[in-house]
């Protein structure tokens, strides 16, 4: 890690935690930076009783693997401050992909808190690149969402309504965005909303696909860009992650332009 006129240069190598390495999407980004990167892999589960369970989140989804040396896996609570901040010590980077989206208490504390308090670290640990996750709920029964719309943005601002994950993860990534800007940090948010397996997994040829899709096998590389990304345009930049799709609502354009990231896959089984 380097900086040029005090803007960070990519981090082609070096130690990076991910918070929430137990679900499908720090899975996805373990397997693709294990062979790049220093891993120390947290979650509110030890990575046996994950694997014990064997419950992916749906059907193709990723999971987590054993790390081996010189990877290591820790328990963390990443609503626990000072258990996040034991976590990101001896760190170049830290990946938030925590979440919880049902229950009232735990969603906040995980969403809201937990953001704030990986983002408290960064800043107590002098971590200047950091990557955070979180949805971007398209269809919200209209309340205020951009259904009806085309050639939707990647900053197009979120309309979390009254739906408790996605306000839980709004109001944590106006957490992250009010950090990054005020501390000098170097930020990059990834939007999801719907994955499939690459090859359309049980769905009907012909059948459709949703507009802002991405494939399990396309989700891990754009972390690998990210950390290697430099000098962003703003200190937080939001990127909608998502396949090649000739809906015409979401693009990929953006992550393009400034990760030099492409999807591989775009579900033409679906959409023929």
């Amino acid at each position: 890690e380097s900086t040029e006129g005090g803007r960070l240069m990519g981090l082609d190598t070096g130690k990076v935690c991910i918070f929430g390495a137990g679900g499908p999407v720090g899975a996805a980004a373990q397997h693709a930076l294990e062979d790049h990167y220093v891993l120390r892999l947290t979650d509110i589960r030890m990575v046996d009783e994950i694997l014990e369970a064997g419950e992916p989140q749906s059907k193709g989804a990723p999971m987590p693997t054993r790390p081996e040396s010189p990877h290591e896996w820790r328990r963390v609570d990443v609503g626990n401050y000072e258990e996040v901040l034991s976590a990101a010590e001896g760190m170049d980077a830290l990946i938030n992909v925590s979440v919880l989206r049902h229950d009232l208490v735990p969603a906040f504390h995980v969403n809201t808190i937990g953001a704030y308090n990986v983002m408290k670290a960064a800043v107590a640990c002098g971590i200047r690149k950091v990557i955070h996750t979180g949805p971007r709920h398209t269809r919200l029964g209209f309340e205020g969402d951009y259904w009806g719309d085309f050639r939707v943005p990647d900053e197009a601002p979120l309309h979390p309504g009254s739906d408790l994950y996605a306000l839980t993860k709004c109001l944590g990534g106006e957490i992250v965005q009010t950090f990054a800007e005020h501390y000098d940090l170097e930020v990059i948010t990834f939007l999801y909303c719907s994955f499939l397996p690459a090859d359309g997994g049980n769905s009907a040829d012909g059948s459709g696909v949703h507009p802002l899709a991405i494939a399990w096998e396309d989700t891990g590389e754009p972390f690998f860009h990210a950390l290697r990304a430099d000098r962003m345009p703003n200190n937080y930049e939001v990127f909608d992650i998502l396949a090649d799709l000739p809906h015409g609502k979401f693009g990929t354009h953006k992550a393009t332009r400034l990760l030099g990231w492409k999807p591989k896959h775009s579900f033409d089984r679906l959409l023929r």
